[in-house]
């Protein structure tokens, strides 16, 4: 069941909403009013009201109750979290989306997750998702689900894995380390795709670069602003992004670049992290920032840093945010680092504000949201 948890985050994420909303349809005559997990023979249906009820006032009904009980506290809180994902996104851009071969690949991907007795998967995802993007809420999990044009949605948890692994950027286990694939991986193309889609001709007064933590803040920042954050970003994938963008002629007034907690993770050197940042900073003047501010990298909980299957050890993000301080001083860039202090006691992440111990809860990303708006001077 745990899977399917994952599947309902990974759904929920930055990266592949934005593929999702761009698949457009016809309006459904039909809601859907229960979404029914399936594994094998095992099936168990949940009143899409209960997960709203849930959502809304964290009360557990005895059918979620099925599904919520076999996870961990942490893994309940990164469910109502995801639950909390809203997404504002350009339809214009979404719609120029649906062509690209990533784009359809994504979609027929997740349609396989999705149990129906006709051949319909794809046009109900179309219609789910547009309705879902049209509502005030703008396109999240709970908003999809009530606009599925059918009285239930089946999910298949067994043939969920694929998914799983296509929305994670990176990863790690014991015998493997962690690598940057953002630009090659599925929804990493489909991420930067809707980018550089979004953004061709645009003039902004501020613009964000970042990795997971950065691209969890969505579109909060305020009009004229675009979060230009990817999951799994390091210097390495920052520099193809940017060289992705630069034909778009896109404008950044201001540009903020947080980056550094994937380059500890993934074991990049001193001297290619400095180049890299180094180069990335030329980058985003040549987009005609007239101001470029440097974040440092985000440290982890002691739990986390002590596993490298998560997080890098928060003794390497020291010395990362060491190197960062000298290429600030060197291409005379500030680094803001009094806003995101209080996310931290003694370079350590305060377990208030995360609830995996690497990224930030919502409390976390109030601080860090407030902290780009007073760069960015809204």
């Amino acid at each position: 069941m745990k899977s399917f948890y994952r599947l309902l985050l990974s759904l929920s994420g930055y990266s592949i909403f934005p593929l999702l909303h761009s698949i457009f349809g016809v309006s459904p005559s039909l809601a859907a009013e229960n979404v029914v997990v399936r594994y094998g023979l095992f099936e168990q249906a949940i009143p899409v009201a209960d997960i709203r009820n849930y959502s809304e006032t964290q009360k557990v009904s005895a059918n979620l109750q099925t599904i919520l009980g076999r996870l961990s506290p942490e893994e309940k809180q990164k469910f109502q979290d995801a639950l909390q994902v809203k997404m504002s996104l350009d339809i214009v851009a979404l719609d120029k989306l649906v062509n690209t071969q990533t784009g359809k690949q994504v979609l027929y991907f997740v349609s396989q997750a999705i149990a129906r007795r006709d051949q319909a998967n794809i046009q109900a995802l179309r219609s789910a998702i547009i309705l879902g993007a049209k509502s005030p809420e703008g396109l999240g999990l709970l908003t999809f689900l009530e606009a599925y044009p059918s009285n239930e949605i089946v999910i298949d948890v067994s043939k969920i894995s694929r998914i799983v692994g296509m929305a994670n950027s990176s990863s790690a286990s014991a015998d493997t380390p962690p690598k940057d694939n953002v630009t090659s991986s599925p929804l990493g193309k489909i991420a930067l795709q809707y980018q550089t889609i979004a953004a061709q001709d645009k003039q902004f007064s501020g613009c964000l670069f970042g990795d997971s933590i950065s691209a969890g803040l969505g579109n909060t920042l305020g009009n004229g602003t675009f979060n230009f954050g990817l999951n799994g970003l390091s210097t390495i994938s920052l520099l193809e992004q940017l060289k992705t963008l630069i034909p778009t002629k896109v404008k950044c007034e201001k540009a903020i670049i947080a980056i550094g907690g994937n380059d500890a993770w993934y074991g990049i050197s001193d001297e290619l992290f400095s180049k890299n940042l180094q180069e990335a900073i030329a980058l985003v003047r040549t987009m005609g920032s007239k101001e470029v501010f440097l974040v440092p990298a985000f440290y982890s909980t002691v739990e986390a840093s002590s596993d490298p299957t998560v997080a890098a050890p928060n003794s390497r993000v020291e010395q990362i945010n060491a190197l960062i301080n000298q290429v600030g001083e060197t291409e005379k860039v500030p680094v803001a680092a009094a806003g995101v202090a209080p996310l931290y006691e003694n370079n350590v992440l305060k377990k208030d504000f995360t609830n995996d111990g690497d990224h930030l809860n919502a409390e976390g990303l109030k601080i860090y949201r407030q902290a780009l708006l007073q760069i960015i001077g809204k």
